[in-house]
């Protein structure tokens, strides 16, 4: 796919050349003529095209392994030179489509009847809450504590009075190396605190599951939101119903499944790879009738990723912006903050805290945490440290 590689500084971007193994002298000369956007797209014969017919018009542009990259002002310079001619105006009409998705910050997402306002559109551009309960005897940070209804249920009511905008109720866990329950256990442990959470709180209500029958029931019972770590591929049944229900849908990159996923994750670009795979998914959920307007995205975080994947996630969160959709993101006491900080999956609120609030200076739009009042306190101050004006 075209897209647009982030970058805060030169330096980065040459570390992002190198990396695509750009010469040093043509990414030195690229650099020194740095402009605001910098389109990556793959090797073809319209790159070739623009390959010459850029630098001629005192655009830079170089290429890579496979790649060809250059660097554009703004979208009005892409619609001026699209005036130049047909050949111009078919070359150039998906770069400045993928610059419009990447500038993608106001989102207002429907879930079934329900609207939730996100990114620019958020009350202060702050970052959702969503609020994650486990209800299983497995997960690998709260299993058993929420095993029976009541005390999911008591646990939802305070995630909501803490101040999460959503829930995301799970009857499966999907750690590294889990392994898959029934439909109709999943679907005793996951109906009733949604129905009964729909009664007793406001906050929307995400049902996190893999399986159209779960889905089904959930949404019946008083969920809006699907959260599907498959992307919908693990039942062929999911998208269609997702499709029919009327529910936002959040759509997860994942390598795998849970039992294998973490055996031998390997990328050889981490975000091409998962821009693509992503990319796809959503392009398969709307072909199956689900409103783009309706879907979010979620890089997967732990899910098939290495420990250097999940800290460039981090560092690159801004590339998902490529997709043009409200993204997801999920650090919550995973495994790579227990690799940095020695600490075990319930001792990992500060180190979360530190994942959470770079997250949200770089754009996510829903953060998914186990602690809700402390992070919601996390979003909240870089939010306003974000947004404040120029003084």
């Amino acid at each position: 796919m075209i897209r647009v590689a982030h970058f805060r500084s030169p330096e980065e971007a040459r570390k992002r050349l190198s990396f695509l193994e750009v010469s040093s002298i043509d990414a030195e000369r690229l650099c020194s003529e740095l402009r605001t956007f910098l389109v990556c797209m793959p090797e073809n014969d319209v790159a070739r095209f623009l390959l010459d017919y850029l630098p001629a018009r005192g655009i830079p542009a170089v290429q890579g392994k496979e790649k060809i990259l250059y660097s554009i002002s703004s979208a009005e310079q892409v619609e001026a030179l699209m005036k130049e001619g047909p050949q111009a105006l078919s070359a150039l009409l998906p770069v400045k489509e993928a610059i419009g998705r990447y500038l993608s910050r106001d989102f207002v997402v429907d879930c079934r009847g329900r609207k939730i306002l996100l990114g620019g559109s958020a009350p202060g551009g702050s970052p959702r809450i969503m609020g994650i309960l486990n209800v299983t005897p497995d997960s690998f940070s709260d299993g058993g504590r929420f095993n029976s209804t009541e005390a999911a249920v008591r646990h939802g009511i305070a995630m909501a009075e803490e101040g999460a905008d959503i829930i995301d109720v799970g009857g499966e866990s999907t750690r590294p190396g889990s392994s898959p329950v029934s439909v109709d256990e999943e679907i005793v442990r996951v109906v009733p605190v949604i129905s009964e959470l729909s009664r007793k709180t406001d906050a929307l209500l995400s049902v996190d599951t893999t399986k159209a029958a779960v889905a089904r029931e959930a949404v019946a019972a008083g969920a809006c939101i699907i959260n599907d770590t498959s992307a919908l591929a693990d039942d062929p049944e999911m998208a269609r119903y997702a499709a029919e229900s009327g529910c936002a849908v959040v759509l997860m990159h994942r390598r795998g499944t849970p039992s294998t996923m973490q055996a031998s994750p390997s990328y050889g670009s981490l975000f091409d790879e998962l821009l693509e795979e992503l990319a796809e998914r959503v392009e398969a959920a709307v072909r199956s009738g689900i409103q783009r307007e309706r879907i979010l995205v979620d890089p997967g975080i732990g899910f098939g990723k290495r420990f250097e994947d999940n800290l460039a996630l981090h560092r690159h969160l801004p590339d998902l912006r490529n997709l043009g959709r409200p993204v997801v993101f999920g650090p919550s006491r995973k495994s790579f903050i227990g690799k940095i900080t020695g600490k075990d999956p319930g001792d990992r609120v500060f180190g979360t805290a530190a994942s959470v609030a770079v997250s949200t200076y770089l754009g996510a739009d829903v953060l998914r945490v186990h602690d809700v009042p402390e992070m919601r306190d996390v979003v909240r101050v870089v939010a306003a440290i974000r947004e404040c004006s120029e003084c």
